[in-house]
């Protein structure tokens, strides 16, 4: 909805006439509709207004309560403002218009920081209370929307993106290199650390209080799985299907309301079609609906898309990307984010948006925050294999070890596939941790020594720190092993890599992307259900799947996921090749230092190999091979961009 900056300090604000006017410019991307400042001799808040809910000049921020006492700058939803509004004016409380920012400043009043634990939806903002010279910031429980923050000369300072605060008057950037080791596995920065030592990121479900006594956080909400492991036949998965049915037509009726027309990212597979589905049921009117074709049938669902879409009677739009992809605006698109980011899909994500935008939306529905609520990912169809791999005796280990080494000569996608089950079925017999972060890495961290100089990675941990393991004897219990699954999607993935590229991307084209499937009520439906209602062991999402097959054509409740990948190797030209050898390979590339070039020259030969149709090496998946290429490349882009060395 918005962006959002702030500095405090409860004493007296150091001066930086400067940098309201910078935060603003630097934010003006994410609310082209209107601006709004305060000041006073502690705070000073900048908002930019992306204008969804009351259209009015009363919808414009910082909101204040009656007497000014207490502004808020929010960015986000609050979904059940309409209901906490009407208790509030029961309780006395008078407001000037229908902003459901509003009515945090009440809620405030109320409740003071304990506010958040009423509120569902979406959210980042700042609440400051004048009169007890205090400032809370806060941020929605799963992470969908941003926000950081750093002290500065003494002051806290926050905003929407990262930027805002690099542009605050003598701050000076501080590389993390732990951080950004971690990136280098993961093609992400693991929250609530970011790229800088000091800049972090406020965790998902967490709050910030600062005032005369200090900062303080404390985290108002955990997300825990609890399987309901009772009844887990054909009849409870119709039963669980009708439940879910129900709470996803009512969170998309909640995420439906807005003072504009709201469009739909269908991208064909089950997660964004059930909420287009969900939108035709629960409201009276037809919907506009997006998707992207790529020019290569393993990624492309744009006749599954086409045919929800013909179910469901939308206005369908579908976005092509066969063309070659420009350098420079895939360049532009990762140094957006401010540090390094390389999950491709960001440029199809963009792309969407910018077209949803061409057609007058600023307001979107996704599917997004399915897979790791109902079990959507390979991950979990895999997960009794490799509880089965646990279980081997070690000579039996060795043996089948062995058969996938042989297999990667035959059929590389196989067996590379055996080879890393049984290597992290293998380590997470003495240490789970290993196993799910293994789940998640692009490079695990003996490829990542291959990678880094060993004068570079000196002294830094492991990213298995990230990731919540368990010990025997549950190391090989697959209910745990599917709850740690679920646990560790939304503390790392989700909110670091997933959320972020859509936040990012949609934002800078003025789009607002709401997510249904993250909805309080659902995601709690989704962390009961036991992993024989998530998983077949051939196929994810069980439970949606059920409800697929009431809501849409039978071909699109069986067909198989996806993701939102992108052909990288089929839509690099020649043009883009160079550019990454120029960028990369260059005397001057700021990673000469840090990674073996050696290495990296492999993967760009290969990378070109690839598109020539010479074929790859087999060590190396299609998708594994360019995401190794953008990561370096987003980590060279960003030292260059802010002139950082390691």
């Amino acid at each position: 909805m918005c962006g959002i900056a702030g500095r405090f300090h409860p004493t007296l604000l150091p001066p930086d006439a400067a940098w309201r006017g910078r935060a603003d410019s630097l934010l003006a991307h994410r609310g082209p509709d209107g601006r709004g400042h305060f000041a006073d001799d502690r705070c000073e808040l900048v908002h930019r207004r992306l204008a969804l809910i009351d259209l009015s000049e009363t919808g414009a921020q910082p909101m204040r309560n009656e007497d000014g006492s207490v502004l808020v700058v929010c960015n986000g939803e609050i979904y059940n403002h309409r209901a906490l509004r009407a208790e509030l004016a029961a309780r006395g409380h008078v407001f000037r218009g229908t902003s459901d920012t509003e009515v945090i400043a009440h809620l405030y009043e109320e409740h003071g920081e304990r506010l958040v634990e009423h509120l569902r939806g979406m959210f980042a903002f700042a609440v400051y209370d004048a009169a007890r010279r205090r400032l809370l910031i806060a941020r929605d429980r799963f992470g969908i929307k941003p926000l950081y923050y750093a002290t500065h000369r003494g002051q806290l300072v926050f905003a929407s993106e990262k930027k805002a605060l690099l542009a605050l008057e003598g701050f000076a950037p501080q590389i993390d290199r732990q951080a950004c080791y971690d990136f280098l596995g993961l093609g992400y920065v693991p929250e609530p650390a970011t790229a800088y030592a000091n800049v972090r990121a406020l965790s998902p479900g967490t709050t910030l209080v600062a005032d005369e006594g200090g900062q303080r956080a404390a985290q108002y909400h955990k997300t825990t799985a609890r399987p309901t492991l009772a009844g887990t036949g054909g009849r409870d998965l119709e039963a669980r299907a009708e439940e879910v049915g129900a709470a996803l037509l009512a969170a998309v009726s909640r995420q439906s309301v807005a003072d504009v027309p709201v469009a739909a990212l269908l991208s064909g597979g089950i997660d964004s079609s059930l909420v287009v589905a969900a939108h035709t049921r629960a409201a009276a009117q037809s919907i506009e609906t997006f998707n992207v074709r790529f020019p290569d049938a393993d990624y492309d669902e744009t006749g599954v898309a086409r045919a929800v879409a013909a179910h469901c009677g939308t206005a369908h739009r579908t976005i092509d990307m066969d063309g070659a992809l420009a350098p420079d605006a895939v360049f532009r698109l990762f140094r957006h984010f401010d540090q390094p980011f390389a999950d491709t899909s960001l440029i199809p994500v963009y792309q969407v948006a910018k077209a949803i935008r061409a057609r007058g939306h600023i307001c979107a529905l996704s599917g997004d925050g399915g897979d790791e609520v109902f079990g959507g990912y390979g991950r979990f169809w895999r997960a009794h294999r490799l509880v089965q791999l646990m279980r081997l005796p070690g000579w039996l280990s060795a043996v089948v070890a062995g058969a996938g080494q042989q297999l990667t000569g035959v059929t590389r996608d196989l067996g590379r596939q055996l080879s890393k089950a049984v290597r992290l079925a293998h380590a997470g017999r003495a240490d789970s941790s290993v196993l799910l972060a293994g789940l998640s890495n692009y490079l695990d961290e003996a490829q990542k020594r291959a990678l880094v100089r060993a004068e570079a990675r000196a002294s830094l941990r492991r990213v298995y720190r990230c990731f919540d393991g368990f010990r025997p004897p549950g190391a090989a219990d697959l209910e745990e092993l599917s709850r740690r699954m679920t646990e560790n999607l939304f503390a790392v993935g989700l909110p670091s890599d997933m959320l972020r590229k859509v936040d990012m991307m949609s934002m800078l084209s003025g789009v607002e992307v709401r997510v249904p499937m993250l909805d309080e009520e659902l995601v709690e439906l989704g962390l009961s259900l036991p992993h024989a209602l998530k998983t077949d062991g051939r196929a994810g999402k069980l439970v949606l799947r059920a409800l697929a097959r009431r809501w849409l054509p039978p071909h699109v409740a069986a067909h198989p996921k996806h993701g939102f990948g992108i052909p990288l190797d089929r839509m690099l030209s020649p043009e883009f090749h160079a550019a990454l050898r120029d960028v990369l390979l260059s005397s001057d590339a700021r990673v000469r230092d840090i990674l073996n070039m050696t290495l990296i020259e492999f993967w760009l030969n290969q990378l070109a190999r690839a598109r020539r149709g010479d074929g790859t090496t087999t060590t190396i998946s299609r998708e594994g091979l360019y995401q190794r290429v953008f990561i370096v490349l987003a980590l060279e882009l960003w030292l260059r961009e802010h002139r950082l060395s390691w």
